[in-house]
């Protein structure tokens, strides 16, 4: 038996020990050691000798079992003189096996391994993992844990995570745990089970040619750093790849809204629309368009007989609102081709920066799919044009606009669709309030169906309310009053009787959901998050979760996603007439509320791609709401790429309502993301808009800061007369508001830009001035970064031995940042290589590759194979070249990036060489 306050022992990860009542403080070094033994062997007696060995492994004391003794009494004042006991073998420790978490997870891998069922063994599993918090036994430092304990517990947990990924790769669409298993792969990059399972999931998602890149990927690694080729089992899976999607049919892609429970009428309409459809032409799309007035019910049509086609469109059913009416600006063709690929899976640093490519990626995309795609509120036909897939695909576009030169150059056929005949109107009052109630008050139901002009989404809006009124009769008199009040007002607008539908809701909400609703008219994005729309009420994330489900009970918002909200065209355009009337204060600090949620999630899910680049630049503002943590560097990535549209709605409508310091801090915030992952376009875009906003702001950094985040961001594009003058006004910024550490940035990049130039002399020059502003701020990073400027510059005057000790000090001085410690190693690499030291070239190289793998810098990580594939083939190692170099030709294909011949031709070379 064991007392009710028996410790807890937490060994996987930092060590913790301790009862509910307190945590003890346990001795360092040695004596833990003594305890991990005792606690790997607990109620088992362990002789002096083993732990000797144990603790010792290469240099014992003079007395051993006296030092072990001294190690003893110090956890026995700790933990109780009774909990270590002294046996004639030597020491045992008494505890409770199931309060250590390491025997706890092996008792609970034994109990999944004898489950009955796959769910109760993923349960099982799911348990054991989460007791593991990091590295076991945290940061002690012991060459027996290192080398005899921490290897078989890291095994174990790979074993267990890999069943756990096995049954849920069994029990669902492959696609959640792909996610997953690339943040794994970049942790683990040399463990081939783990590539072996990400890139079955991605070819049974369809995903085939992420699937190819990543067995390239793989099998580089495996021969750079192990010497070693796939095995016989990843190589039969690569031969799969191809054939993947006749066999196992891609994950399919279901984006369409739900459809309506009460969908009632319209039986004319659906049977003209089966009939356009059975019109298709043989090597195009069938492309159908439903025209009619705002409220008619065209997209509920659209999404209702779209659901009844969706089992002939197996491989994708995409659903875009393209905003064609109501406020702020429609979806630019663009931008829309761009939110189409990134729902077909295509990455986001894939995506080209030309409408034109973007269309040709689009069709290539689709090429070999039935795609279902609905189009809904367009604005005019070359909206539409560029988003169109080839043969066997089914497009639905609403509209209301006839959209006849759709129809005249691309064959769509047309449905007007018109107010709801009085029966149709009737039925669905009655399938929404009850037809007993419609029986009872039949000419009042008359009423209510003539004042809501028989449009649908009028009519859906106020059978709610009436469905808690006593009679029908007194919601018409009531609707009535607010009809004539409003006719008044608005002049006879065709809207009024929505507008009335929508006043009368609106009135009937409870505060909290009306304040939420009159906000939500504010937001300029096109959807809002759960925690965005919590900052911008100002309320907690429950309540607010709350307030917006009564919103969707009563038709004025649509939960399109889970967590996510949007409201029709006509509804939002309402609500922000509502919020115009809602005081000015009021209203300011909402959107101060929003803004700063933006910003500080920004600067969260940064601080994952980035965590030791500094962020003063957010001063002087302060999160007012929660904002998203991020446990991985894929959880903020896909952050960013959820929210960018919100993201660029925010910093656009900031930078034009007098609120640029959110705008330009927002932008830089997203800085690593938009150098990873954005077309060239629509970054230069966003850090353009962050300069012309920061200089708005009296501070002079403040534009210097723009600027030097616009020249890091744009020096691949070579423009050098451009970026040294951007630089150069940076600086003179900096130096006016005594900004040392944006100086000492600034100053590195001009360094850097002047050895891309050859003038090595100023390379020098400014890479010695930054080094002395770094080190007299404190700033390490900053340190390391021009420290590895100074490298190039001496490098490129042939001074290479110097070189090396710059290179090799800025690796020692970097606190651990992969982006600057990637850059440096590339350039030690090159050093090395010029010193021919080949094998610590490859070293430094493959270092690299591992820092950019990362933090998910494909670009980078192309760079730094090529480099070392040339080093490969100059030291007459071809076959061993030709994997970084496949690998870096497959990431440069995805950016279409203008060096595909060269590497091209480096790989030819190889074969040529291996040939020889």
């Amino acid at each position: 038996m064991y007392a009710d306050n028996e410790p807890r022992w937490r060994v996987l990860g930092p060590w913790q020990v301790g009862s509910d009542l307190a945590e003890l403080t346990l001795p360092p070094g040695q004596a833990r050691v003594v305890l991990a033994s005792l606690l790997l062997a607990v109620n088992q007696p362990v002789g002096l000798d083993a732990l000797a060995d144990q603790v010792w492994p290469e240099r014992p004391p003079a007395n051993p079992p006296g030092t072990l003794h001294t190690y003893v009494s110090r956890l026995r004042r700790v933990l109780g003189a009774g909990r270590i006991e002294t046996d004639q073998a030597g020491y045992v420790l008494r505890a409770d096996e199931r309060n250590i978490d390491l025997h706890q997870f092996r008792a609970l891998c034994a109990q999944a391994a004898a489950a009955e069922s796959p769910a109760a063994e993923l349960k099982l599993l799911r348990t054991a993992l989460a007791l593991w918090r990091g590295r076991p036994f945290g940061d002690l430092t012991s060459t027996w844990l290192d080398r005899d304990v921490v290897p078989q517990l890291t095994e174990e947990w790979f074993a267990a995570t890999e069943r756990r990924i096995d049954l849920e790769l069994a029990a669902g669409p492959p696609g959640g745990v792909v996610a997953e298993l690339s943040d794994l792969t970049r942790q683990y990059p040399t463990r081939e089970a783990l590539w072996f399972r990400l890139i079955d999931a991605l070819r049974r998602s369809g995903r085939r040619a992420e699937a190819l890149d990543r067995y390239h990927q793989v099998r580089a690694i495996l021969r750079d750093e192990l010497g070693i080729d796939p095995s016989q089992e990843l190589d039969e899976l690569h031969r799969a790849i191809p054939n993947s999607e006749a066999s196992h049919g891609p994950e399919p892609i279901r984006q369409l809204p739900h459809g309506i429970r009460t969908f009632v009428g319209r039986g004319a309409e659906l049977t003209a629309l089966d009939a356009l459809d059975r019109e298709q032409s043989p090597n195009q799309a069938t492309i159908v368009t439903i025209d009619g007035a705002a409220g008619s019910g065209k997209t509920t049509l659209a999404v209702h007989w779209a659901h009844r086609k969706a089992a002939d469109f197996g491989d994708a059913q995409l659903y875009l609102n393209l905003r064609g009416y109501g406020p702020g600006d429609p979806v630019s063709p663009y931008d829309a081709a761009a939110m189409l690929l990134r729902s077909l899976g295509v990455a986001a640093e894939r995506i080209p920066g030309t409408l034109e490519e973007r269309s040709a990626l689009l069709r290539s995309t689709f090429a070999g799919r039935h795609v279902l795609l609905v189009l809904d509120n367009a604005r005019d036909a070359d909206q539409v044009r560029p988003l169109l897939p080839g043969p066997d695909s089914l497009v639905v576009v609403t509209s209301r606009n006839q959209l006849r030169s759709l129809a005249i150059r691309d064959g769509a056929r047309r449905l007007t669709l018109r107010s709801m005949e009085p029966d149709q109107a009737i039925e669905l009052l009655a399938a929404t309030i009850g037809a007993d109630r419609v029986a009872a008050e039949p000419e009042a139901s008359r009423a209510l169906i003539r004042l809501c002009d028989r449009l649908p989404l009028a009519l859906a809006i106020v059978a709610e309310r009436a469905d808690r009124a006593p009679t029908l009769a007194e919601v018409v008199d009531a609707l009535g009053d607010a009809q004539a009040r409003l006719a008044h007002l608005d002049g006879g607008d065709p809207q009024s009787d929505l507008t009335a539908a929508l006043s009368w809701s609106h009135q009937a909400l409870p505060a909290p959901a009306a304040a939420m609703f009159r906000l939500l008219g504010l937001h300029p994005g096109d959807d809002i998050g759960l925690p965005a729309a919590a900052a911008l009420a100002g309320l907690p994330l429950m309540q607010a979760r709350a307030v917006l489900d009564h919103l969707v009970t009563v038709h004025l918002v649509h939960q399109h996603r889970p967590g996510r909200y949007e409201m029709h065209d006509l509804i939002r355009l309402y609500a922000g007439e509502l919020a115009a009337d809602v005081p000015r204060f009021e209203r300011d600090t909402a959107m101060d509320r929003l803004a700063d949620w933006y910003l500080h999630a920004a600067l969260s899910a940064d601080g994952r791609l980035s965590p030791f680049r500094p962020r003063d630049f957010a001063e002087p503002f302060r999160p007012t709401s929660p904002t998203p943590e991020f446990a991985t560097v894929s959880d903020a990535v896909a952050w960013f790429e959820q929210e960018y549209d919100c993201l660029r709605a925010i910093i656009t409508w900031s930078a034009s309502h007098r609120r640029a310091g959110h705008a330009w801090r927002t932008v830089i915030a997203m800085l690593m993301f938009i150098d990873n992952r954005l077309p060239w376009s629509d970054g230069l875009a966003l850090l353009e808009l962050a300069v012309d906003a920061a200089s708005t702001e009296s501070r002079p950094s403040a534009r210097a800061l723009a600027l030097n985040s616009l020249v890091f961001f744009s020096f691949h594009r070579r423009d050098w007369a451009r970026l040294e003058s951007y630089l150069t006004e940076a600086i003179s910024c900096f130096q006016a508001d005594g900004h040392t550490r944006g100086e000492g940035s600034a100053l590195s990049n001009l360094a850097y830009l002047h050895a891309e130039l050859g003038h090595f002399e100023l390379t020098l020059e400014y890479s010695d001035r930054a080094i002395r502003l770094c080190a007299e701020s404190g700033e390490t990073r900053g340190l390391a970064m021009n420290l590895h400027n100074r490298g190039v510059a001496l490098a490129a005057t042939g001074r290479h031995a110097e070189a090396l000790e710059a290179h090799l000090e800025s690796d020692r001085v970097n606190p651990g940042d992969p982006a600057t410690e990637a850059i440096n190693l590339q350039d030690l690499g090159r050093t090395y290589a010029e010193l021919g030291r080949i094998a610590a070239a490859v070293r430094a190289f493959r270092r690299c590759v591992q820092k950019l793998r990362m933090i998910d810098n494909r670009r980078g990580e192309a760079d730094a194979l090529i480099d070392l594939g040339k080093l490969l083939l100059k030291a007459d190692h071809p076959t061993l070249a030709a994997g970084p170099l496949r690998t870096a030709l497959t990431i440069l294909v995805e950016f279409a990036d203008p060096r595909i011949a060269d590497v091209e031709a480096l790989l030819a070379q190889a074969e040529q060489q291996t040939a020889r």
